[in-house]
């Protein structure tokens, strides 16, 4: 049998870890083995261990690849929010929900990793997971940071609880779309419920 080359490994490693993400975020971790994965893909068992080495290596690769899409709209608000912080952040928390509406995978990947606790087959992972949501905090905490500098927020409202709050309903947005198929109405519905929850906070 000729070797394959380069392209057409890492082809096979990108099916394996969609297929993976897809049957795991469906069905749960425990309800998939290797096995069904590897045939799913139409290679052999011995073929998904040439590119994982077991079912903890599998899932850190699939953590790694996924879409988060939180830090990349923090980024992209960062500077919007120099001129006007709570709308950087209303437009941080709806890019958000966007992405999510839009890209199956990203909700595939909230699913299996965010969408409950940690559970015990995901442990070798729970110090990463728990460090991302908690950058999901501290993201909304440098908005509201930075709208309290330019006196958009009402006096002594206190930062790290109202963080926390707003990342909770940031959460909450995102597992609507999840639970149920992408939909324009979602993102409405986020812009509508953000715009009350930011508006109640304006000085």
């Amino acid at each position: 049998m000729p070797r394959r080359t380069k392209e057409e490994a890492a082809q096979t490693r990108a099916v394996l870890l969609s297929t993976a993400m897809r049957l795991y975020a469906e069905r749960g971790v425990n309800a998939v083995s290797l096995k069904e994965i590897a045939a799913a893909c139409g290679v052999t068992h011995g073929a998904l261990y040439w590119h994982f080495r077991n079912r903890d290596d599998l899932l850190q690769q699939l953590y790694l690849v996924a879409n988060h899409p939180f830090e990349l709209q923090y980024i992209e608000q960062r500077q919007s929010a120099k001129q006007d912080p709570l709308q950087a952040l209303q437009d941080y928390l709806l890019g958000v929900v966007r992405v999510f509406v839009q890209h199956p995978e990203a909700c595939q990947a909230y699913r299996l990793f965010f969408a409950s606790a940690v559970p015990v087959e995901l442990a070798t992972l729970q110090p990463q997971i728990e460090e991302d949501l908690q950058q999901i905090v501290e993201h909304i905490h440098y908005f509201l940071k930075q709208a309290k500098k330019k006196k958009q927020l009402r006096k002594k409202l206190p930062l790290n609880p109202t963080s926390e709050v707003l990342a909770g309903v940031l959460h909450s947005l995102v597992q609507s779309v999840v639970r149920m198929p992408p939909q324009q109405a979602s993102i409405e519905a986020a812009q509508l419920l953000s715009g009350i929850l930011l508006d109640g906070l304006r000085a």
